[in-house]
This record gives structure tokens, sequence and C-alpha cells, in this order.
């Protein structure tokens, strides 16, 4: 397991978007979240050449000074998207406290002038001119937690933080519509079928979907399942990835940061609204961690999953493992461990043109991504697209 580490951002402290540009390169928004007057950025990570630049500053990109007092737009969180045409479709959220400030909190500034969240942007970015075009604040006071592209639609889906609204933005209409609150604490994705219609799930893990032919946001009676010691009917979903497929997903779902025994991953199967319980995740710590799900070119499932560390501020160690979807088979294989530091939380997962694995870290200073060859991966070099997931 190597790594690849953005030293030239020091006090950034979170990698949470990681995915393949068309152009066949890793673009990772990397984000500063306990330091105070930071901006998110934009990285770019070569493969070919082994070579990484810093591409967007996105505060300054957007007319927003980190150090203007109020809550800077430190993250990118699921919401770095790429597009066939080379760009990316970009949402800024926040968390991190305003300049001179040592914590910041959404409820706590709603009102206050000085120091609220001006509200998330919508942006896209073109990594060859590296122009930015701002498509404007979308919801006063709230970032977005996750968001997904469904290109041939020119449609943007996502929901909000804190409020936990369903959204719809239109590229071409140029028009941002809210749907309503869907939940208390949003998924951490939101995705989209081959169809174009969007999809996430609320707190009680039931799927729900953006028909984009009706034009109608549903529940759908399908739920992500529950682990049976599990204590709370509550449970959604922390990350999704395409399979190999097209014609489904595989999930994992999420405790919410707060009901323990959760993690169990499923198969999500969009024509017949089917979910298959895959079983749980290694482990038996009550508050484990799962993320980082990607497939690889033979179909073999790869996620990171953890292992308590109490004596670590984040109280885990991550651990990369694989399943193989038709017997269900899990294999751990080494620890997100590059020699100087091991990871303590993976976010998300993508893959190159080669078939190399690509995991972003988090709560780390400064922050990096973990390379994975599989087996028989990393010598030819094929330009395919699309190769990953349409969302973040």
């Amino acid at each position: 397991m190597r790594s690849i580490i953005f030293d030239k951002l020091p006090m950034h402290d979170t990698c949470w978007s990681i995915t393949t540009g068309r152009d066949g390169n890793i673009y990772v928004g990397v984000c500063g979240e306990l330091v105070d007057g930071l901006s998110a950025f934009i990285v770019r990570y070569d493969p070919q050449q082994d070579k990484t630049e810093y591409m967007l500053e996105v505060g300054p990109a957007l007319n927003e000074s980190p150090d203007n007092g109020r809550a800077p737009v430190c993250k990118i969180h699921y919401g770095l998207l790429p597009a066939s045409d080379g760009r990316f479709y970009c949402a800024t959220h926040y968390s991190g406290p305003p300049a001179g400030d040592f914590i910041w909190r959404a409820w706590h500034t709603w009102d206050d002038p000085e120091r609220m969240a001006r509200g998330f942007n919508i942006f896209s970015y073109d990594p060859v001119t590296e122009k930015v075009k701002n498509f404007g604040v979308m919801s006063p006071n709230e970032g977005s937690r996750a968001m997904a592209l469904a290109e041939e639609r020119c449609l943007l889906y996502g929901v909000t933080w804190p409020r936990d609204h369903f959204y719809i933005y239109d590229l071409k209409k140029r028009c941002y519509r809210d749907l309503g609150r869907i939940g208390d604490t949003n998924a951490q994705s939101v995705w989209v079928d081959a169809d174009g219609n969007g999809y996430t799930a609320d707190d009680l893990g039931y799927i729900v979907k953006y028909d984009a032919d009706a034009g109608r946001l549903m529940q759908l009676k399908v739920r992500v399942p529950r682990d049976p010691a599990a204590p709370s009917e509550e449970r959604s979903v922390y990350d999704v990835t395409p399979a190999p497929d097209g014609e489904s997903v595989y999930g994992v779902t999420w405790n919410m940061e707060r009901v323990p025994f959760i993690n169990r991953f499923f198969r999500y199967h969009f024509a017949d609204n089917r979910i298959d319980d895959l079983g749980p995740a290694p482990g038996t710590d009550p508050s484990n961690h799962v993320g980082g799900l990607i497939c690889d070119d033979d179909g073999w499932l790869y996620y990171a999953a953890s292992r308590q560390d109490n004596n670590r501020r984040m109280p885990y160690r991550m651990y990369l493992f694989r399943m193989n979807p038709d017997t269900l088979e899990q294999e751990e294989i080494c620890s997100f461990d590059d020699g100087n530091y091991h990871s303590a939380y993976i976010a998300k997962a993508t893959r190159d043109y080669a078939g190399n694995l690509y995991f972003a870290d988090t709560n780390n200073r400064p922050e990096r991504i973990y390379v994975y060859t599989p087996q028989g991966s990393g010598k030819s070099y094929t330009p395919r697209w699309p190769l990953v997931r349409a969302w973040g």
C-alpha cells in the first residue's frame, strides 16, 4: 500500500471526494475542517506521470475569501462529479470555523450575518482551460453533503445539510428546485440509474427516488438491510458504487454516527426495485466504519473497514478487504498503512484506466490518498468511459 501525500496543504485534514476524470487523472477534494479560515482545493494526480498538481482553491474562485469572517468554503464533500466533456460539476459544503474562531456550528450562526455560511454553490470546473462557471448560491446557510449527475438529462440531484432537503438543479434552465425535507440526518450518498433518475435513502433506510419522467419524488417500499443486533430501526446509506452489470449498485449502510451494529452490504436492482442483503461488514466493533466501495475490472468489490483503537483521536484503524459478490466470501488484503501513517478513516474510492484503486483518507495532516494495485492490474493503460460513478 502506497500513498500520495498532499504536502503543500499542511493544515488541510480531510479528503472526502475522489473521482476519475475523462482525462484518466485522479481528482480529489482536499478539505480543511479543524483549522479556521481554510478553503477547499481541487487537486489532480496524474498516474502516468506520477505528478500532483494543486489545481483550484475553491473559495476565492467563488468570490468567497476564506478569511472574510463567515464559515469558509472549506469542503467539497461528496460533490465532485466528472462529466463526459472533461469538466466537473461540484457542490460546496461547510463545517470548518471562520477565521479567528475555534469551532463553527450551523444552527448557532443561522441568523448571524457575519458568521453564517453564505450557502452552498454549484459550479463547473474545466481542468484544461482552468475556467470556473459559478451557478450561484443555492440554499442560504446550508451546504451540500452529496450530489449526483444525470448528464443526459442535464440534471444534478443532491441533499442539503443540515436540513436534509432533496434538491434538483437543472443545468439547462439554470433552475434550482427544493423538493423538501426527507429526514433528519441525510445520507452520505446520492446516486443515479441509466435513465437519469435520482436516488438516496431516508433515516429509516427507505430508498427515495426522483422519477425524472414523472417529475416526482417518492419514498419506495424497499429498505436497506438492518443488522439484527441493531437497537434501532434507524439506518441510512454511506457509500454506493456501480455494479459491473450497469443495472444495479452495491452499497453499505451507515450508522448515522449514533446507532451501533449497523453496517451491512446490499445490492440494489433498479429494474425491479429489489434489495439483496449481502451480509454484515467484517468485525464486531459496535461503531465500525465501512467506506471506499469500488469494483475492480474482474468484478470484485473492494472496501475499507475499521478496527477500533481507542488510543487515537479518531478511534479507528482502516483495513482493505474485498468481497466476491457471487459467493459473498470476504478476504482481508492489507492495512491502509504507507509506513508513515495508518489511516483512521477512508471515505470514498475510485480507479484509474490501468485498474489501480485509489482511496480518500480523512483526519490526517497533511492529507493523502492511498493506492492499491489488484493482482494483474496496473500494466495496461486503457482509456474507457464511463469508468466510475457519476456521483460523489
